[in-house]
């Protein structure tokens, strides 16, 4: 016998109610990040506007010293600035190489600078999905080029604090005051202990249970892991440079050592400033208040050195576009030939 919630056209509430029913879940992450995008623009927003209030108030100290710049100390600053970036894209290529994935320094570095545009849109993840997306594109797994971004980064702020704390003697003989930014070196003992295979092993074999087995990865030696840390440093040190060498391009009184030192806690606590693009208006602020200096020099080289990274930004991410695009084209005309 056949029953009547079996007859042909009956309605099974149980499957209509559940086809009907909105994702709650995704709905509550959809309004988070929603939300994290909102405050992310209002945090922004409001240290921009102290940035550009600070500027107007400060022009004369400003204008003048931009009138008399050294111009080769400023090249000489945006080369530093530069240079530090490309460490970072460095830094990449050696984290990928250390899980297995072996390419090109100048192949990696055109996926870092391109991926590195997405940090100007809100909601800080962007630049991950950038540069994890081109690295899929040419072959690397997504799990492995989406890992290793996330792990660069990381080891990148571990690598802000050795610099930090590289730093902070010649801080101490200027005569510097430490303050709460002097915090900042405390990610180098956290960093060398999660980077451990007894801890890194365990922290990527939940990663590999969340996600259901698509993060498989095996932890490197710890020497391994500490020689990334040690490649990340000398990106600090150039930034450091950079904004020393802008001051003494506008002429201004300085302890080096505690302008170098405020870029790099500057540059990590705006990058960790996740939600707020490229950290803006945050940076400034930060090193305005941990430089030493008197509020007008402070803002004209935290906006000469906000305008130097745009610029090696833009260059950078143009260069890599262009260098991807020129590979993709290439690429199937390669496999074309091997065919034939």
């Amino acid at each position: 016998m056949t029953s009547s919630s079996d007859a042909p056209g009956a309605q099974h509430p149980t499957a209509s109610a559940e086809g009907a029913a909105p994702p709650v879940g995704g709905s509550r992450r959809r309004l988070l990040t929603q939300l994290v995008k909102i405050v992310g623009f209002v945090i922004a927003i409001v240290a921009v506007g102290l940035c550009v209030r600070i500027l107007v108030r400060e022009w004369p100290t400003v204008s003048a010293a931009l009138r008399h710049a050294n111009l080769w100390l400023l090249l000489l600053a945006l080369l530093l600035g530069g240079i530090g970036m490309w460490l970072l894209a460095v830094l990449w290529w050696r984290c990928l190489a250390v899980f297995g994935v072996r390419r090109g320094v100048a192949e990696v570095s055109s996926w870092y600078f391109a991926g590195e545009l997405g940090k100007y849109l809100p909601g800080g993840i962007w630049t991950v999905v950038g540069r994890g997306e081109l690295a899929r594109r040419a072959g690397v797994s997504r799990s492995t080029a989406y890992a290793t971004t996330l792990f660069s980064l990381a080891l990148m702020c571990v690598g802000g604090g050795v610099a930090c704390g590289l730093l902070v003697p010649f801080f101490a003989l200027d005569g510097g005051r430490f303050g709460p930014e002097l915090m900042l070196i405390a990610l180098v003992p956290i960093g060398i202990v999660v980077v451990h295979p007894a801890v890194f092993g365990r922290l990527l074999a939940l990663a590999k249970r969340v996600t259901k087995g698509r993060l498989d990865l095996t932890a490197p030696r710890w020497s391994a892991m500490l020689g990334l840390i040690a490649l990340a440093t000398p990106t600090w040190l150039a930034v450091g440079a950079a904004s020393s060498v802008i001051t003494a391009a506008l002429g201004f009184e300085q302890q080096p050592a505690r302008v170098a030192f405020a870029a790099v806690v500057a540059w990590i606590v705006g990058f960790l400033a996740v939600p707020v693009p490229a950290g803006a208006g945050i940076r400034e602020l930060l090193f305005i208040v941990a430089c030493g200096m008197a509020i007008g020099p402070a803002t004209a080289v935290a906006g000469v050195a906000r305008v130097f990274l745009i610029v090696v930004d833009a260059v950078g991410g143009i260069a890599g576009l262009l260098t991807v695009r020129w590979a993709g084209r290439r690429r199937p005309a390669e496999i074309g030939q091997l065919e034939t």
